[in-house]
């Protein structure tokens, strides 16, 4: 269902940023190969993974839990994870830099 929304707006030229918790681990992409297919999938679809490090840390483990996905080629994008824990997750942000227009 994901991939397909993704695929719908891909193919009718939406511009979008798709954000959230969604428990799925990208930092397992050597050990799982539903995600391996997931991210492969995304990429296929011209998706850029905006968040790379672990937004999900402990002393036991580090994960990639919270995702961020754009088509946005237009803008630069400043995207990262601030240090600084209000949650059992560490924010994520994304800022897309408006290009100036030469005229």
């Amino acid at each position: 269902m994901f991939l397909n929304t993704i695929r719908y707006l891909s193919d009718h030229k939406h511009l979008y940023y798709i954000c959230g918790d969604f428990i799925i681990n990208r930092g397992n992409l050597e050990v799982e190969s539903n995600m391996k297919d997931y991210v492969n999938s995304l990429i296929s679809l011209s998706c850029k993974l905006l968040i790379s490090k672990p937004s999900r840390v402990s002393d036991h483990s580090a994960t990639i839990i919270d995702h961020m996905h754009t088509n946005d080629n237009k803008h630069d994008i400043l995207s990262g994870i601030p240090i600084y824990e209000i949650s059992g997750h560490l924010p994520i942000f994304a800022i897309a830099k408006k290009n100036k227009t030469k005229y």
